[in-house]
């Protein structure tokens, strides 16, 4: 049973960037985006919508938490490895239910999927180094 919950909440994050990316790319608003979103396959909406709203309000924390604690200009990145950083960096800050391990390999295997060839490396150490700030501080 954990299997299928966890391949829906696994394509819930892919829903999430999908619809980071193009807001990203048009500006568009998430109530926009959201009115004709569409995803046949069966995901946990719950955790979709909370995300989504986490980083609605939150933007402005999670983009200079991540610039704060990293050496990075976020608007210098690609769009889809900026989404997949937001959307990780959300999930370490507001969901303590998942494990931080558990956020960073779904990023991984996300960027894998979404971005360019070497990407999931510069996610994998970008996140790594924000773990590291949350060890230190847990």
């Amino acid at each position: 049973m954990a299997t299928v919950a966890s391949k829906e909440r696994t394509i819930a994050r892919e829903n999430i960037l999908k619809v980071l990316y193009q807001k990203d790319l048009n500006e568009y608003t998430f109530s926009d985006i959201l009115k004709t979103f569409i995803e046949k396959r069966k995901y946990d909406k719950d955790y979709f919508e909370n995300i989504i709203l986490l980083i609605e309000e939150n933007n402005e924390k999670i983009v200079s938490f991540i610039e704060d604690n990293t050496d990075l200009k976020l608007r210098s990145l690609i769009p889809i490895d900026r989404s997949i950083l937001i959307l990780s960096v959300c999930e370490f800050i507001y969901r303590d239910d998942v494990p931080k391990k558990v956020i960073l390999n779904e990023s991984i295997n996300i960027a894998k999927k979404y971005s360019t060839e070497e990407s999931y490396k510069f996610i994998n150490n970008i996140l790594d180094q924000l773990l590291r700030y949350f060890d230190k501080n847990d």
